[in-house]
């Protein structure tokens, strides 16, 4: 072993009491650090989950292109007023060829070629306004989990079936395998048998949107060839930009990537990982003036003592050097302590969670261990450095006369 860290060892040992306070100290810190990192980062998954889990991560439209604006020749001033055509109606024709390419993507797990509408739904006196949203029966589960949200009925879809929320088939007074009156915005009408019910809690869809065929939307909608929007669920979600992005560039059509339509979550996510910031910057800066004003303390009881090492011949290398290995002991044992606790603590949390019936969004695997491990030790090392500057400087003489 090396004579500097024994030293540094002995001088550890020495004061127990005190090397077990800053020991625990450091843990303290490190298990709020790893467990506001699992607090924030679950919380952040769990977001991200209920708004993104049943919805499309990337959306390809058709393109909508400006009217372009002839400049004014010099010295002239030219007043225009532009308006998007309303009468024509936007689609995605050549969607095969579409659909070949997103065959060559990397990574994409699920797509839904679907055309939506308006129209009005009736039930004897009762109208509603609702939004009808035309996909392949095959396809009925590709982006959101409609199957295993059926509550009633059966997730089937032939060309004169229809799926629709529970909430909308309450305020219809409507059962499964009874038939509902549909007239669509192009004036369509159809009569269609209601073959399951689902609920996803969330009442804005529970009450307003409608599963059908997507060859009975064709006709309802008069889009015998085209499509009016492509879904698509990636295993790797963050990754919504660059395929959006590959997307446009190789089609033209209009890509979205969920983060672009979410503007709200992503500043919620945003303000969450500022906030953990803080937390753990106030985390290390407990760390340092903990470690720093301990190891202060020691450099003036110890001072005879470096005083006589000196006068051996001891240089000041080897004293800055038995100050800096002792504040890394403590940082990475702190460090060390700190990561099984807050592993600890964050897993006792999200089970008694689990158990209680009411999840808590704490993950005990995203608690950023190696990150606070690292910083912990580094920032006791830091905080060793003053003490140790100061004792390699002490003079031999006077410390020995003091």
């Amino acid at each position: 072993m090396r004579f500097d860290l024994k030293v540094a060892l002995r001088y550890l040992l020495s004061n127990r009491l005190q090397s077990a306070l800053l020991i625990g100290g450091v843990a303290i810190a490190v298990t709020v650090f790893t467990f506001n990192a699992a607090l924030i980062n679950g919380l952040a998954e769990f977001q991200i989950d209920r708004v993104v889990g049943s919805s499309a991560h990337v959306v390809i439209e058709p393109a909508k292109p400006a009217p372009r604006i002839v400049t004014a020749p010099a010295g002239t001033e030219r007043l225009v007023v532009s308006q998007r055509a309303l009468e024509r109606r936007e689609q995605i024709k050549q969607w095969r060829s579409v659909e070949r390419i997103i065959d060559t993507l990397p990574g994409v797990t699920g797509v839904s070629y679907n055309i939506n509408g308006t129209g009005l739904v009736t039930r004897g006196q009762q109208t509603l306004p609702v939004t009808l949203k035309g996909v392949e029966p095959s396809r009925l589960a590709a982006i959101a989990p409609i199957d295993r949200n059926i509550v009633e009925g059966e997730p089937r879809l032939g060309l004169n079936d229809v799926l629709i929320g529970r909430k909308l088939a309450n305020d219809l007074g409507i059962k499964v395998g009874q038939p509902i009156f549909i007239t669509s915005n192009q004036g369509r009408e159809r009569t269609l048998t209601v073959r399951g019910l689902y609920a996803t809690g969330v009442d804005s869809l529970d009450a307003r949107l409608a599963y059908v065929n997507l060859d009975t939307a064709r006709v309802m909608f008069d889009l015998p060839e085209g499509l009016t929007e492509i879904e698509l669920k990636l295993a790797d979600i963050y990754a919504a930009r660059a395929v959006a992005k590959q997307l446009a560039d190789t089609t033209g059509l209009e890509v979205t990537a969920w983060m672009d339509k979410n503007q709200r979550l992503r500043e919620a996510l945003e303000g969450q990982g500022s906030s953990g910031s803080i937390i753990k910057m106030f985390t290390l800066i407990t760390i340092v003036v903990g470690v720093a004003s301990a190891l202060l303390l020691t450099t003036f009881r110890r001072r005879p003592e470096i005083g006589i090492m000196r006068s051996f011949g001891i240089s000041q290398r080897f004293v800055l050097s038995v100050f800096m290995l002792q504040g890394a002991l403590i940082g990475i044992l702190g460090s060390l302590a700190g990561c099984f606790m807050g592993w600890g603590f964050s897993y006792l949390l999200a089970q008694a969670g689990k158990s209680s019936g009411r999840a808590l969004p704490v993950d005990p695997s995203l608690g950023q261990y190696d990150v606070a491990l690292l910083l912990a030790a580094a920032a006791s090392v830091a905080a060793a450095l003053w003490p140790a500057r100061s004792a390699s400087r002490i003079d031999p003489v006077e410390a020995i006369s003091q």
